[in-house]
């Protein structure tokens, strides 16, 4: 059975139901993927918990923008994480950095121990941090599970050199988990070059319901050919 597992974002209930008809290993839910992704609502996070077989793991981002948050915003994001807790989510994702460019380490240990036994993904906020390695340290001592990145580049191909290194840093002390701009085309080089276990994708299609309006969705066939694909490698 090869290892390597496919997690696609989906942000919407379509994008969810075609993931898992392209058997995806695990669901990123968030909505607003035009913004970088939100929280999504609580009737959608419900709906999967309690319909979707494969894993769910919630984005938990109250607003666009940075990842700096002041007391309110920490507070809304843990009243969320909890609800996620209660429901029995797999897991969430999330990021908290400070105004030098790192870790907000007060606020993401706070957050993991919310999470209780969900696991804790530290989104590509990491991407934008200062002292990468360091941002690493820094996640891995909080007990968070894994991290989402592209090597700190506008994706994870041009990223491939940096992903390479974060790959080797982390060792089996947390899970790298790749992403941005994954497709058919580069996913077998981008796994072979940095040798990453996990992978994130959207496999978003244009979709419309009346021919005229157009918007993204998860397809998929693009994600069964992904699956497909990281299925038939050797590692």
């Amino acid at each position: 059975m090869n290892s390597i597992i496919t997690e696609v974002c989906a942000s919407s209930l379509n994008s969810v139901l075609a993931a898992v008809e392209g058997r995806a290993d695990r669901i990123e839910l968030c909505q607003a993927l035009p913004l970088d992704g939100l929280t999504p609502s609580h009737a959608l996070i419900s709906y999967c918990r309690n319909n979707i077989s494969i894993p769910v793991f919630v984005l938990i981002r109250p607003r666009e923008g940075d990842f700096i948050y002041n007391d309110n915003e920490t507070m809304v994001m843990m009243e969320d994480i909890d609800y996620c807790r209660r429901l029995g989510i797999s897991g969430v994702v999330l990021g908290f950095l400070d105004k030098d460019g790192g870790i907000d380490k007060d606020r993401l240990n706070e957050a993991v121990k919310k999470a209780g036994a969900m696991e804790v993904t530290f989104h590509r906020a990491f991407d934008v941090c200062a002292d990468w390695e360091r941002a690493l340290e820094d996640i891995i001592e909080s007990g968070c599970s894994r991290v989402l990145t592209s090597g700190q580049a506008a994706d994870s191909y041009q990223g491939r050199e940096r992903l390479k290194q974060i790959v080797a840093k982390a060792g089996d002390r947390i899970t790298i988990l790749v992403g941005g701009g994954i497709t058919p085309g580069n996913v077998r080089e981008i796994l072979d070059y940095t040798k990453a276990k996990e992978l994130h994708f959207s496999a978003k299609s244009p979709f419309s319901d009346n021919g005229d309006e157009v918007r993204f969705e998860t397809s998929s066939e693009l994600v069964r050919k992904i699956v497909s694909i990281v299925n038939n490698l050797t590692i």
